[in-house]
């Protein structure tokens, strides 16, 4: 499947989310309680239309690594579930409420844990920032608003005309995130990874793996920069935090595990997505 979260983000969206807000009106606070509700109800929607792995080793050894972070990286103390979509394409994202996606291909390219532990703390970072949350009230004060708000917030179901303004605001306020929300998620990253025990600065090294990949497999690595800056200034940037960050190049970080070697093997033995069988 070449999934490109850019699209997908609107396609999905305007399913799980969508409308127009009342001229003038501001965006209402949205409590963590909602958010997780929001979350759930656009998971269920990205969950019907994503090809999801269903392989019991795999969901619990993301689930583990993930949760782990999550514990050591959200003070609210939410219930965070982590997903495998069953594509080649290099990406990751996550929505509201903890709910975490990686694709295969992603997995198959870290070298170690440690790299892997990385991309799963900055799409942590983007939920304890409540960066998709930030979007969803800017758009709803532009006059675009997700169906799930009105069903969690304001307890009523979006118009005709109302879900047919996703279509139009939709896609361009969901694309991607800001570059200044892609710092603060890599800041938040390291931090995230010294707390829990892995090496951060495997983190940066797989930013230039995939900037090298990109050269070679293009069509595998564009959703990745579609929705995540790639530049060498963010790796300069990365680089920067880790040497402030207290403990970060501590020798006893981890960097590989056994555990993880097996985990890639297992997902890189698991019948591919049709679209991405050669």
């Amino acid at each position: 499947m070449s999934l490109r979260l850019t699209s997908f983000r609107a396609g999905a969206l305007a399913l799980a989310l969508g409308g127009a807000a009342a001229a003038g009106g501001c965006a209402p606070a949205v409590t963590t309680q909602q958010e997780t509700q929001i979350g759930q109800q656009y998971s269920q929607q990205i969950n019907q239309q994503l090809p999801l792995l269903r392989d019991s080793y795999t969901n619990q050894y993301i689930n583990q690594l993930g949760r782990q972070i999550a514990a050591q990286a959200d003070p609210r103390g939410i219930p965070y579930t982590f997903y495998v979509v069953n594509s080649d394409v290099v990406n990751a994202f996550s929505i509201p409420g903890g709910y975490v996606y990686v694709n295969r291909g992603l997995i198959e390219r870290a070298d170690n844990v440690a790299q892997l532990a990385g991309v799963l703390s900055h799409e942590i970072a983007h939920v304890v920032e409540r960066h998709s949350i930030t979007q969803m009230q800017r758009a709803q004060n532009a006059n675009t608003v997700l169906s799930v708000l009105y069903g969690v917030l304001l307890r009523r179901n979006p118009s005709g005309v109302e879900q047919a303004g996703i279509q139009v605001g939709g896609g361009a306020v969901f694309a991607g995130y800001s570059r200044d929300a892609e710092r603060q998620a890599d800041h938040d990253a390291v931090i995230f990874m010294t707390r829990t025990g892995y090496n951060p600065n495997q983190l940066p090294v797989f930013f230039e793996k995939l900037m090298s990949l990109e050269k070679s497999q293009p069509s595998k690595i564009e959703s990745w920069f579609a929705t995540h800056p790639g530049s060498q200034e963010r790796v300069t940037a990365t680089r920067a935090e880790i040497a402030q960050t207290p403990g970060a190049n501590n020798a006893r970080l981890v960097t590989d595990t056994r555990e993880f070697q097996n985990f890639r093997a297992r997902v890189r033995s698991l019948t591919p997505a049709p679209q991405d069988r050669r």
